[in-house]
Formats: C-alpha cells, sequence, structure tokens
C-alpha cells in the first residue's frame, strides 16, 4: 500500500535513489568507522609496509582475510543493487571499460579517503554523461558505433586515461586533496599568512 498524505507519490526512480542515497551515507559512516578502528588502523599498516606491521605485532594473514571478507561483503551488496536497478546481471557487462571507471573513481577522487571515492564517482559519472553530450554536438565523435574518427566508448578511454594521468602528476591526494587545499584556503581567509 502506498500512503501519500499531502503531496505525488514517488515514482520507482525516485524510490531506488533514496534507497542508494541512505545505502550511501550508511556504508560511508560503517566504513569510515572501520578505517578509525584498531582494525582500520592495522589495514592502514598493512598497506603502508606490511612488513613493518608484522614486525610491529600486526597478525598478516589474519588482517588481509578480514580486508578481503569486509571488501566482499561491500562488492556483494554493490552487486544486489545493481540487480535491484536493472533487473538482470550480466558478466559481458562487466568489461575492462568498467574497470577503468572504477580505478579512474579511486584515482582522481583521492587514494584511502571515503570521501574522495564518492567525490571522484560523481565525477566519473557526470563525465560518461557529458562525453556522450559531446558526441552529439561534435562531428568527429559517432556515437556508439562509426560516424567519426572516435566513438563515445573511445573518447571515455582517452578522457579516463588523461584524467588519471593529470591527478597523479599534478594532484596526488585528487579530489578530496582539492577540497582540502580550498577548505584550508576559506578558513583562514583573509589572513592566510
Amino acid at each position: 500500500m502506498n500512503f501519500a498524505v499531502d503531496g505525488p507519490m514517488l515514482t520507482r526512480e525516485q524510490k531506488l535513489y533514496l534507497l542508494m542515497l541512505v545505502l550511501v551515507i550508511m556504508f560511508a559512516v560503517a566504513a569510515r568507522n572501520i578505517a578509525r578502528s584498531d582494525i582500520g588502523r592495522a589495514f592502514a599498516a598493512v598497506r603502508d609496509r606490511d612488513i613493518a606491521a608484522a614486525i610491529v605485532g600486526v597478525h598478516l594473514t589474519r588482517q588481509k582475510a578480514v580486508a578481503f571478507t569486509v571488501s566482499s561483503f561491500y562488492a556483494g551488496c554493490a552487486g544486489a543493487l545493481v540487480y535491484t536497478v536493472s533487473g538482470f546481471v550480466e558478466p559481458g557487462s562487466f568489461n575492462l571499460l568498467l574497470s577503468v571507471q572504477f580505478v579512474a573513481m579511486v584515482l582522481i577522487g583521492g587514494v584511502a579517503t571515503i570521501s574522495g571515492s564518492i567525490m571522484g564517482a560523481l565525477f566519473i559519472s557526470s563525465l560518461a554523461t557529458a562525453s556522450r553530450e559531446l558526441a552529439a554536438n561534435l562531428p568527429f565523435i559517432g556515437a556508439i558505433t562509426g560516424g567519426g574518427a572516435l566513438n563515445v566508448f573511445q573518447l571515455e578511454g582517452i578522457l579516463y586515461g588523461l584524467l588519471i594521468i593529470g591527478f597523479l602528476i599534478f594532484e596526488p591526494r585528487g579530489l578530496y586533496g582539492l577540497w582540502l587545499r580550498a577548505r584550508t584556503y576559506w578558513k583562514s581567509w583573509p589572513f592566510s599568512y
């Protein structure tokens, strides 16, 4: 049953959007809490220098198994949500471009930061939409197949590669690093000495 007090009913897409928003917030808060706990500090120690972490007393095998378990849980939930949105899951839909998109999301957003990963996902998603709009306006970029020197997927691959290289060279902390720099500037403005 749908209950509407004073307003229009939500469509299926709006309900899915609200569900996804709530789940992203819940999973981000859970990941942040994990990162701040003893387990998260052990993860960071293993990530940075596993030999030094072992010398300090971190059990490497256990921490790697826990990291694999947590990441598998997140990946399983993401797969279930993909099925919820699309209605089907086919192994062929997870191609090389999707893997490059995921790497680009993490590297452009900011490695080892939860907020940076969310920023990177939003940026790459909007970049994919913008590249499809660009194909309609530029004559040398074709649609999905043919029609120009480049198609949309080739353009997206080139843009992802250029952005990854650019961010790794000029801003290794990604969009999160840019956000930190802007926040620090505005906190100290007008006394930025």
